[in-house]
């Protein structure tokens, strides 16, 4: 990445800082439509797992960044400081999840997650939502049925890691972690979690 301009100073920032070296102004978020790298956001290497470190550093940017620090900044200065603090929390909510930071990883190889899957997985799919229907109705457990799908989903994201890690057909590892969405809600169902989508 390039170095921009301080607004405030004229001064050199890095592309990714957050706070000019300079005068300490908080700098403009990215523009929007911007391919962030959220791991140089947080200031971590990429890497399919969960950096070391990650709450830490997440814990000492948002310090210098939030908003009441700069409640009698400029009304220029307090909208950047909710624009970075608002990057920085997804990039943080995306880096922390296991899926979510396999996604980033594929965008930033220019690879779009698509939720399109195969016609044998949405067959599945039904079948999976009937047995848990059924179960729900009866009174039945459903854990063994969690426990089948976590079994699943834990397979799946090490499918995406053999494929991201080694060089693999990245388009699979994109429709391998579409299916993880699914994994997911049907989990939080489950477990009668609020559906995250």
């Amino acid at each position: 990445m390039s170095a921009r301009t301080c607004w405030s100073c004229g001064g050199e920032v890095a592309a990714g800082d957050p706070i000019c070296p300079s005068c300490s102004k908080v700098q403009p978020a990215a523009p929007a439509g911007a391919t962030l790298d959220k791991f140089d956001l947080l200031g971590v290497a990429p890497s399919f797992d969960e950096p070391a470190g990650l709450d830490e550093k997440f814990r000492s940017l948002y310090r210098m960044l939030r908003p009441d620090i700069f409640a009698r900044a400029s009304p220029r200065e307090r909208r950047y400081s909710l624009e970075q603090t608002t990057l920085l929390n997804d990039a943080y909510k995306t880096v922390k999840d296991p899926v979510r930071r396999a996604e980033h990883l594929l965008a930033l190889r220019g690879i779009k997650v698509d939720p399109k899957m195969s016609p044998e997985f949405l067959e599945q799919t039904l079948e999976d939502r009937e047995r848990l229907l059924e179960a729900k109705m009866s009174g039945e457990p459903l854990e063994p049925m969690a426990k089948g799908v976590r079994e699943q989903r834990d397979r799946t994201l090490a499918q995406v890691r053999e494929l991201v890690e080694n060089g693999g057909d990245l388009a699979q590892a994109a429709e391998l972690l579409a299916r993880m969405r699914y994994y997911a809600r049907y989990l939080d169902e489950v477990e009668g979690r609020a559906v995250e989508l």
